[in-house]
C-alpha cells in the first residue's frame, strides 16, 4: 500500500507572523531572561522558522533518501537508495509557496540515463502548467517517482509546524530543561495535543480552512480507527538564536489508555553560511499496529522507513537551474 505523508500550508506561514513587504528576523543571539519565559521561547522559535522558510527558498543540495522495508516480524527485507539534486523551487505562479523539487540521479547507485536532459525538459514543461495546483502535482509526481511505498513531502519546508500561530492552540507545551547540545546551550521543549484539530489530519479529508495544515496516511487496524490520534514529541531550541537544533514528532493512536507510537519523525539541523540551521537528516519511521491479546492489546512493529540525508546547501543562480554535482 502506498502511504503519503505532507506537511503543507494554504497561505504561507509565516503570513501570519510578518507580510512580505516587513524585514526578517535577524540571527541576533539575545539572552533569555531569568526565569526563562515559556511563552517567550516559541515566540521567539516561531520568528526564526520564518527567518528559515524565507532563506530556504532557492538553496540545492545533493539529497540521499533510503527506504527500507521490513516484515511481518519487524525484520529488514528490502533496501532501496535514490540519490536526487534537490531543490527548494519558488513557484513562478504564486511567490508566497515553494515546493520540494527533486531531479533524480541514481537509484540503488545505478546512474538515471539523460538525467541532467530530462531536468532541463520537465522544467520548461513546468513552466507551461496552468495553474499553481498542476505546477505542483507535476513536481511531487516527478520527484517522488521512484518511491514505491511511502511518499513524504513537505518536511524540510516547514519544521517545528506545532508551532504554528494556528496550530499551537492545540498543543500543550512544557519547558522540560535546559542542557548542551552539540556545544551550544538549547531548551529542550515538549509538545502533546490535547484535542483535534481540522488542521492536522490523519486518514482524513484536508481542511480547506487556510493556515499551515498536516496530513497522515496511517493503515489502523478498524479496531483503532476510531481512537483518538494526536501528536506529541520535543523541540530542541538555541538558548541564543531560538532556532531549532533537533525535533522528535510522533504520531501516537490511543489502545487501552496507552498511547502507541504509529509514526516517528526524527530532524536534525546543521549550520549553513545563510544564517539558519538547515537540514541534516530526517528520519522517517512508520510502524504498523499488531494486535497481542484478545482484549484489544495492541503493539507498534517496524514497518517501513525513509532516511533523507542532505550535503552541504548551496544558493542556486537566479534563473532555476538543476545542475549535475562536479
Amino acid at each position: 500500500m502506498l502511504k503519503k505523508i505532507v506537511c503543507f500550508a494554504t497561505l504561507v506561514f509565516s503570513t501570519a507572523v510578518f507580510t512580505s513587504a516587513q524585514t526578517p528576523p535577524q540571527m541576533i543571539p539575545q539572552a533569555a531572561p531569568t526565569p526563562v519565559d515559556l511563552e517567550m521561547i516559541l515566540t521567539e522559535a516561531e520568528k526564526q522558522i520564518v527567518n528559515y522558510q524565507e532563506t530556504f527558498k532557492d538553496l540545492l543540495a545533493i539529497e540521499t533518501k533510503t527506504f527500507e522495508e521490513y516484515d511481518k516480524n519487524g525484520n529488514l527485507d528490502e533496501e532501496t537508495v535514490i540519490e536526487s539534486n534537490f531543490l527548494v523551487y519558488q513557484s513562478a505562479k504564486d511567490t508566497n509557496r515553494a515546493a520540494e523539487l527533486r531531479n533524480v540521479l541514481k537509484v540503488d547507485g545505478k546512474l538515471i540515463p539523460d538525467s541532467q536532459a530530462r531536468a532541463d525538459r520537465f522544467l520548461g514543461e513546468l513552466q507551461k502548467s496552468k495553474t499553481l495546483e498542476k505546477e505542483l502535482e507535476k513536481i511531487q509526481d516527478e520527484g517522488l517517482r521512484y518511491d514505491k511505498t511511502i511518499e513524504i513531502t513537505g518536511f524540510t519546508l516547514f519544521e517545528a509546524i506545532t508551532l504554528a500561530s494556528n496550530l499551537r492552540p492545540y498543543f500543550d507545551f512544557k519547558l522540560v530543561s535546559t542542557e548542551n547540545f552539540e556545544g551550544n546551550e538549547v531548551f529542550v521543549v515538549s509538545y502533546q495535543q490535547t484535542k483535534k484539530s481540522p488542521f492536522i489530519t490523519i486518514d482524513e479529508k484536508v481542511s480547506s480552512q487556510p493556515g499551515f495544515k498536516a496530513d497522515f496516511d496511517i493503515n489502523l487496524p478498524g479496531a483503532l480507527k476510531k481512537n483518538d490520534k494526536f501528536l506529541r514529541g520535543k523541540l530542541w531550541i538555541d538558548a541564543k538564536t531560538f532556532q531549532i537544533w533537533r525535533e522528535e514528532r510522533q504520531v501516537t493512536v490511543q489502545s487501552n489508555a496507552v498511547p502507541l507510537i504509529a509514526q516517528e519523525t526524527v530532524f536534525e539541523y546543521t549550520p549553513s553560511e545563510f544564517g539558519v540551521l538547515v537540514p541534516k537528516r530526517i528520519t522517517f519511521t512508520d510502524n504498523r499496529l499488531k494486535k497481542i491479546s484478545k482484549d484489544g492489546g495492541y503493539n507498534a512493529v517496524k514497518d517501513a522507513k525513509a532516511t533523507f540525508d542532505y550535503s552541504k546547501f548551496k544558493k542556486t543562480n537566479v534563473e532555476v537551474q538543476i545542475i549535475d554535482e562536479p
